[in-house]
């Protein structure tokens, strides 16, 4: 039986309080010798969520910047609502950052409370090593404290299972509210952190496993109604704002987004993000072995209490869940292996709830166990603390170095930048204050699809830029030119560049800024005399537009030029001096020998015959089958519909005559179509030999 001393409550509050604050002091004091004084940040990312910050205080939540429109680029979409109360008090820049401090520091007071509650029936001082012990693991710790939303998320998890904790005690009369509040607390937990859908759904079952005298199926409702509802409803938005049921984080960073793999592709890949979070992660982060076994056993414990259970199996499962959701992820192994946070958090939670079950024999074992156990997962990762902590502190020092260099950079320019096109939407835009266009898609463009276009390919990106009204291109960039060939390089003159050292965290030593010149690109509406009809190959939203079929996996690659579109007038005309170059920019797709690409014919066009052309570079020779179908039933390019008619024909080598300075020029393909009408559907097969198909039009006199 345990004494109650009155002054244990507090004596608790206040060790709890020094551990997390010692913790704190011990990540930031070096961060902030390493970056000068500004406030440490070892992520870009964590200025992606002050921007969203920024825009809620500002009354546009959910804007990655006022005036860009929807984003469905945040991975939290309740971390930048808990910043924002922080802008508007005063914490503005990068001084965001403490407002953020603070707030994880009192998430992890939260998470201290839940923990407490939860050992409510144990021995008291498994109260006293909870703090401890969740916060063993120095690699978690970098990412509570890196400015990121994984201490709310860890209190919000302590938060969901006290909830369900309180659905097995309340009675009858109380205890659907008690299942609702424990619902709400898990889809809180997967707008804060999307893998946690993996624990959200088994704590929605362990509440209606908990119903007792209520229904089944009616309690299943309130405890994972809630979740659920949830992912309909953000998918819902998503689509509605910009298009594609994901969100834009998963289309840009999800290996199975990536459309010319195959499955046989992307499984080495999972497997070997798998291998490094487990043993990184989950074996190394843990402690050296055997010691890092004391979490998995203490974890496993807790199943095998029927007081615990409950809990601990949503956890273990969530646990494993949210580990294999992030090897999905192609930068599962960066990023000081973040992703694998969650997973760490509800491990620790269960091994709690073990040394808890534990502790509460009735012997001397038990107890004994617990304590060596506990210790043992708490002692167990400590080596690791300096190295985490010099980590955090170097990381720091190269998104201060880089990112926010190039933020003041930027901001300092006579007369200031309209926009800046980037390639890492934190730092840069929020710092500097300038509009921006994010080219990886995680800041959003008025639903313009930048994520799913940085997949397919930089020239995609490009296309969507042509999109632009030229008030509102970019008039410079701040890039990574080995990620942004065929953009920085084509469309870019370098100006200035911040190269930094000792580089841990950033994508590349080098960020250059460029004054941007798109004189390459059309003019938004520019349309072709006698073109009825048209597609613009690898623009996204053309290409969704005509219900487009790109010959992928392992084909339909995305290509770009700029080439001169009148070379050809001036090559044998002696007396016209120089040549009048007009070079436009054109992406496309390569359709390798024996595939082929398809498109609808918009509906307006009315039925007749026509004229197709198609827009090529240079090239051997390759020989093309064109058939026009009829009937909608089927839109796979193998389908069988109402064949209207088919062409063939040989385009022959297309070779540019060389002149100094001349980059080549662009071909034009043409083929009579008998008989197309809207609605139809045009395939274009190599039959022999690679298409490098860039523009299609019909044309009618």
């Amino acid at each position: 039986m345990n004494r109650r001393n009155p002054a244990e409550p507090l004596l608790w509050h206040a060790f709890t309080a020094l551990v997390i604050l010692g913790l704190a002091f011990a990540f930031y004091v070096p961060a902030l010798n390493k970056t000068g004084g500004l406030w440490p940040a070892p992520l870009d990312d964590v200025y992606i969520h002050f921007g969203f910050a920024r825009s809620a205080a500002l009354g546009h939540p959910f804007q990655w910047i006022p005036g860009n429109g929807f984003s469905s680029g945040g991975t939290s979409l309740t971390y930048p609502l808990f910043l924002a109360p922080g802008y508007l008090l005063g914490f503005r820049g990068s001084s965001l950052g403490i407002f953020a401090a603070l707030l994880a520091c009192a998430c992890l007071f939260d998470l201290g409370r839940s923990a407490r509650a939860l050992a409510a029936r144990a021995p008291r001082w498994i109260a006293w090593i909870a703090p401890p012990l969740l916060l063993a693991v120095p690699l978690l710790d970098w990412s509570l404290f890196s400015g990121m939303e994984t201490a709310l998320f860890y209190a919000l998890l302590g938060r969901s299972l006290v909830a369900v904790r309180k659905v097995e005690i309340a009675p009858p009369r109380l205890r659907a509210r008690a299942q609702i509040q424990a619902g709400i607390y898990c889809a809180l937990l997967v707008a804060t952190r999307p893998e946690s859908v993996a624990v959200a759904i088994p704590l929605g079952v362990a509440v209606a496993h908990a119903a007792g005298s209520l229904g089944t199926l009616s309690s299943l409702a309130r405890g994972a109604g809630p979740a659920v509802a949830f992912l309909a409803i953000n998918a819902t938005v998503n689509k509605i704002y910009t298009s594609e049921w994901g969100a834009a984080g998963a289309i840009r960073k999800l290996l199975t987004a990536n459309p010319y793999t195959t499955p046989l592709d992307i499984a080495p890949e999972i497997v070997r993000n798998v291998i490094a979070l487990r043993s990184m992660a989950l074996e190394s982060a843990l402690g050296r072995s055997p010691y890092a076994m004391a979490v998995p056993l203490l974890a496993g414990i807790a199943l095998f209490d029927r007081r615990a259970r409950r809990l601990a199996v949503p956890l273990i499962i969530g646990a494993t869940g949210a580990l294999l959701l992030a090897s999905l992820n192609a930068t599962a192994r960066f990023q000081n292996l973040r992703y694998a946070a969650p997973s760490i958090a509800m491990l620790l939670l269960a091994a709690l709830l073990g040394a808890s079950s534990l502790a509460s024999k009735r012997n001397r074992i038990g107890p004994l166990s617990a304590g060596i156990f506990a210790g043992t997962a708490i002692l167990a990762p400590s080596f690791w603390f300096p190295v985490q902590i010099d980590h955090f502190a170097r990381a720091s020092a190269n998104i201060a170095e880089q990112q926010v260099e190039v933020a003041a950079r930027l901001a300092a320019l006579k007369p200031p930048p309209r926009a800046v096109l980037v390639g890492d939407a934190g730092a840069i835009p929020y710092l500097s204050g300038i509009r921006a266009v994010d080219g990886l898609g995680l800041g959003g463009y008025r639903g313009m699809p930048f994520a799913r276009a940085s997949v397919h390919g930089v020239p995609a990106v490009v296309e969507l830029i042509e999109r632009l009204d030229p008030s509102e291109r970019p008039d410079y960039m701040a890039l990574y030119p080995s990620w942004w060939q065929g953009l920085a390089d084509v469309f870019g003159r370098k100006i200035d560049a911040v190269k930094i050292t000792d580089n841990v965290i950033c994508a590349a030593d080098e960020k250059v800024i460029y004054r941007a010149d798109w004189t390459a690109l059309e003019l938004p509406g520019d349309a072709r005399e006698g073109a009825v009809d048209g597609i613009d190959i690898a623009d996204l939203i053309d290409e969704r537009a005509h219900r487009y079929e790109p010959p992928v996996p392992r084909g339909g690659y995305v290509i770009g030029a700029v080439l001169d579109l009148h070379e050809d007038k001036y090559k044998n005309d002696e007396n016209a001096g120089p040549p009048r170059q007009i070079l436009r920019f054109d992406a496309g797709r390569i359709v390798p020998e024996g595939r082929g690409e398809a498109f609808r014919v918009d509906k307006s066009v009315a039925r007749g015959p026509a004229e197709i052309a198609m827009r090529t570079d240079e090239g051997g020779e390759v020989r093309l089958r064109i058939e026009v179908t009829r009937g909608e039933t089927n839109t796979n390019i193998n389908a069988i519909n109402t064949k209207i008619s088919t062409v063939e024909i040989t385009v022959p080598v297309r070779e540019s005559e060389k002149r100094l300075g001349s980059p080549g020029r662009w071909f034009e393909i043409k083929a009579p179509l008998p008989d197309v009408a809207g609605g139809d559907r045009i395939h274009i097969f190599a039959a022999q030999g690679f298409w490098r198909s860039f523009r299609i039009w019909l044309l009618r006199p």
